[in-house]
């Protein structure tokens, strides 16, 4: 796309979002965190090197990964996020994300707007499912942060073990696979098919911003359903590669060739109006 066709979209985009009574965000693969900066930070660096050395603190790594994204607050995707957070903010909206590298969290979006269906870096549970106990990473995530900063070495760190089995505890998110304990969202997760309900007979604006065929039952499918049965609904889907829209929809749905990411940070309109509070 040239710049051109890149700000006629963004026009267009803006002005569906204002006449918009709501407003449906699903956030996906593009915006998937990959550690690219991690160079920026010397003392994650050299936490690095230990493991390369020591391949028994392999286990450090997911905790290493979380002081970054505690510690990296500028990047290509915090300033997406923002420009994400000025389009909507004004209006009753809805974001869901697959992913779970908590960035969304840079911006100001509401907590009770959100929901990551995926789980993310903020509860601990056991590695082996013993129960569905979660337990908050800050003290163990806090430990790691001062072994770094103090140079003791991350042999001085013991793994830390579920009171109840004695197994790894482990970020609760996908990455558990069959084990991921599921209960840390769900309750999100029925305040966001509340909302959705409420959507049916309103004018609404679905924005799909770069999601892919890994997890297309979360947001890919149902954005699609609930487009179509939305006589009031104007469809937004874009990405790089998966940008095509199904003929169905043709008639409400319009296709952005791009990196959602990149075309939110060329994003620079303004003076948007909207309407306030969860209906």
């Amino acid at each position: 796309m040239d710049e051109t066709e890149i700000i006629e979209k963004q026009k267009t985009l803006a002005e569906k979002i204002t006449d918009a009574d709501m407003v449906l965000v699903g956030i996906g693969e593009e915006f998937n965190e990959n550690f690219e900066d991690i160079h920026q930070f010397p003392n994650l660096m050299s936490a690095l090197e230990e493991v390369d050395i020591d391949e028994t603190l392999e286990w450090t790594i997911p905790f290493l990964e979380h002081r970054f994204l505690i510690e990296h607050q500028e990047g290509r995707l915090e300033e997406a996020y923002r420009k994400l957070y000025e389009l909507v903010k004004d209006k009753n909206y809805f974001v869901i994300t697959t992913c779970i590298d908590e960035n969304i969290r840079k911006a100001p979006f509401d907590s009770e707007r959100v929901v990551e269906p995926c789980g993310n870096y903020q509860m601990l549970q056991c590695s082996e499912k013993c129960c569905n106990t979660l337990y908050s990473s800050k003290d163990f995530s806090d430990l790691v942060h001062q072994a770094i900063l103090d140079k003791v070495g991350l042999d001085s760190l013991e793994v830390p073990k579920c009171p109840v089995c004695g197994k790894p505890l482990v970020y609760s998110n996908i990455l558990c696979e069959q084990n991921y304990v599921e209960e840390g969202y769900q309750k999100q997760w029925e305040n966001y098919t509340k909302w959705l309900q409420r959507t049916l007979n309103q004018k609404l604006c679905i924005l799909e911003l770069g999601v892919e065929l890994n997890l297309p039952n979360i947001i890919r499918w149902p954005f699609e359903k609930v487009a179509f049965y939305n006589q009031k609904a104007s469809f937004f889907r874009i990405n790089d590669s998966l940008y095509q829209m199904t003929e169905e929809l043709s008639g409400k749905g319009i296709s952005i060739a791009m990196n959602a990411v990149d075309f939110l940070r060329t994003y620079t309109l303004s003076d948007r109006t909207g309407t306030e509070g969860l209906s």
